[in-house]
């Protein structure tokens, strides 16, 4: 069947704003490329591409462009159609061992398997599989190379902190090394909805996050790749390792989680412990650089209401769009409050290199009041209020 005009028109105004999605985490200037190539692609992602999470995370669609088929379709040749048809037969085998073990679970728990079995997603796989490529494979040379890394998850299950969910497995710490190492140009690819654990392979020189996007998840990567569009996005989550995190931290031990950490989730247990998380919470790169001046403070139209503006330059040699994010510490008093508190943030236009924009991010201090069990009332502490503006936490 057709498409609509109208879904047409709904893919195309999708596919110009997939790169505010996709979040650039490390780069070494190599990226974008001047053209469709020869690449080398490893990663259980590359065919295998999630475009959203199981359960109501899940995406209906007529189609789904995979890492692979965004390649293709781009003009890029893939020289690594051994390795990846190798990868499919292993992970069958595990797919096939993952719903035995499902059946067998759910038997023992007097639960129909596909009860039992919602939310369930399978643990990659380890597997030994060579990533030499010859360099005259398709006819000329191939520096270039992705690694794309896919993680599913969803409705009435939790991450799970071991090797092939949270945790990276031995065999993909092992490949993304080596193809950074040997490859002139190499990104990892990060296809997940949720943070990983980066700290074995934090020194690849570069990382995309490009995220669960629906249909034209692959289209999103080979426009990226190729700089039609420009990742500039940021992390709503702080990624780190998990030793890192919150020690009370209640991840993927049952149904219902619980938030022991209390008001310190994200953030603000770094801001509080000082601790140096990998990623940080807002943080994102572009492939040009910006610079901020002239920021400054003012009060609106209402006493409470606080107006930030500052003026944002590309100074890089791409097109990029950069978010001002205003934080607040608010004085401390009765109420336990964390270190600091996204208050607000603006995001410019596309900025054409050397062009420059005001911006301005406004919230009310009404916002930051905190509920007192005591006085049953919301307050807001008086004292010295520390307002900071920039990239991330």
């Amino acid at each position: 069947m057709d498409m609509f005009d109208y879904e047409k028109e709904h893919l195309d105004i999708l596919r110009s704003r997939l790169g505010e999605c996709c979040v650039l985490l490390k780069k070494d200037g190599v990226f974008p490329l001047p053209a469709a190539c020869n690449i080398a692609a490893f990663g259980n992602g590359v065919r295998h591409t999630v475009k959203g999470g199981t359960g109501s995370g899940e995406v209906n669609s007529r189609f789904t462009i995979t890492a692979e088929q965004g390649l293709k379709n781009a003009g890029f040749t893939i020289v690594t159609d051994s390795w990846l048809d190798a990868y499919d037969s292993i992970r069958i085998k595990a797919h096939k061992q993952f719903l035995k073990r499902i059946k067998r679970e759910a038997h023992k728990a007097h639960t129909p398997a596909v009860l039992y079995s919602m939310g369930a997603v399978m643990p990659e796989p380890e597997y030994e599989l060579s990533t030499d490529i010859v360099s005259d494979t398709a006819g000329g040379e191939c520096n270039t190379c992705i690694y794309v890394l896919a993680r599913n998850s969803g409705e009435g299950s939790d991450r799970k902190d071991i090797a092939g969910d949270f945790r990276l497995t031995e065999s993909e710490i092992r490949d993304i090394l080596k193809l950074n190492d040997y490859y002139p140009r190499f990104m990892l690819v990060l296809n997940v909805g949720a943070p990983v654990d980066l700290a074995p392979v934090k020194d690849v020189k570069n990382i995309l996050l490009l995220s669960q996007l629906g249909a034209l998840t692959g289209t999103a990567l080979s426009d990226i790749l190729l700089g039609r569009t420009v990742p500039s996005g940021k992390l709503a989550d702080t990624w780190s390792s998990m030793e890192d995190y919150c020690p009370d931290i209640d991840f993927g031990n049952s149904d219902d989680t619980s938030y022991n950490e209390g008001i310190y989730v994200g953030y603000r247990y770094f801001d509080k412990t000082g601790k140096k998380a990998l990623f940080p919470f807002g943080f994102g790169l572009s492939y040009t650089e910006f610079s901020f001046k002239d920021t400054k403070v003012t009060i609106g139209d209402r006493p409470d209401k606080v107006v930030v503006n500052a003026s944002v330059t590309n100074t890089g040699s791409f097109p990029g769009r950069e978010v001002m994010q205003v934080y607040v510490s608010c004085p401390e008093g009765s109420l336990d409050k964390p270190y600091q508190d996204l208050a607000a943030f603006s995001k410019t236009s596309l900025l054409a290199p050397g062009a420059s924009e005001d911006i301005s991010a406004v919230f009310c201090l009404s916002d930051l009041a905190s509920y007192d069990t005591v006085q049953s009332a919301y307050i807001l502490e008086k004292g010295r209020y520390y307002i900071r503006a920039g990239v991330s936490s």
